[in-house]
């Protein structure tokens, strides 16, 4: 029989927030960049299987480990560092998915990573609220841990979005695998190989949210992160994007595509520029402008 899944998810989250200060909120805001960020979007789904936000930081990993975590599998595009969470005698497991779903095979191996790895494990996508809850679902369905019903409860529960069908309809499909599949070889590779797109895209996400930090921060580095200024930044981003257009999976793409993401690319200079002008509220303009062309070229190309 599975094991039930705690009914009432809040109540563990902040029970976790207990150990994880500052961390019980289902939609924290934005801390700023002037404090450490801990980690967002902590939710258990049953004892021992635990989601939320990229772990970036070794105050991050301190806070996983003063609750035991002992595996770290991340879905995201691009893999933790595994020597930053071998100080904290946590391993990584890299087992990448997209936002289209999780196909059977990542869906075998997900279940038997929860099988066969040490617990407590913490997976995790890069914001926590999307792949990562899907995938922990699917895996624990698999294993035999929790229904689809209770899958499906969880991820509506952790904030996954319906925009999102083919993660839903990976939970909803999800099935218990036999003890023999679970327990099979696999391999836990600590850096999956993936496309130069998707790798891409991972960097340019995480520059983003940078950006957005020192935005929120009146434009000025903070203490913790006295290298990151809003010129190098958004020059970063603005290189980024113009690199990626060069990736083969735009030159396989239709004009459409590529059309829309030149038009974000001059979004992005037009954010660089703005700040070498010091003109900061145009800047910010321009940042929510290149944020909304992001949003609807998702909607449109990866949802």
């Amino acid at each position: 029989m599975p094991t039930p899944m705690p009914r009432s998810i809040h109540l563990i989250f902040c029970t976790l927030a207990l150990l994880l200060p500052a961390a019980c909120s289902t939609n924290p805001a934005r801390t700023g960049a002037t404090q450490p960020s801990p980690i967002k979007n902590l939710h258990q789904l049953a004892p021992g299987l635990i989601s939320g936000d990229e772990p970036a930081t070794a105050a991050h990993y301190d806070q996983l480990s003063s609750i035991g975590i002992k595996t770290v599998i991340s879905v995201d595009a691009i893999a933790p560092d595994p020597d930053l969470a071998a100080k904290h005698n946590i391993r990584i497991v890299h087992l990448p998915v997209g936002y289209d779903g999780i196909d059977d095979s990542r869906a075998i191996e997900l279940a038997a990573a929860i099988t066969q790895l040490d617990h407590p494990i913490y997976l995790h996508c890069h914001h926590g609220k999307h792949r990562g809850p899907a995938a922990i679902s699917v895996g624990a369905v698999g294993a035999g841990i929790i229904t689809n019903d209770q899958a499906i409860e969880f991820m509506t529960a952790a904030g996954t979005s319906q925009s999102y069908p083919g993660l839903y309809s990976a939970a909803r499909n999800a099935k218990p695998l036999d003890q023999a599949t679970l327990e099979g070889a696999i391999e836990f590779p600590t850096r999956a190989p993936i496309s130069g797109f998707v790798k891409s895209m991972g960097k340019l996400d995480r520059l983003h949210d940078q950006l957005w930090d020192i935005a929120e921060n009146q434009w000025q580095a903070s203490e913790y992160h006295p290298d990151l200024s809003a010129t190098a930044i958004s020059g970063q981003v603005y290189d980024h994007m113009r690199a990626m257009l060069e990736l083969d999976f735009f030159k396989r793409r239709g004009s459409m595509m590529r059309s829309r993401f030149k038009d974000s690319i001059q979004t992005a200079s037009d954010v660089e520029t703005k700040i070498n002008n010091n003109d900061f509220p145009e800047a910010l303009d321009a940042l929510n402008a290149l944020n909304n062309s992001c949003i609807d070229c998702h909607d449109r190309f990866r949802n």
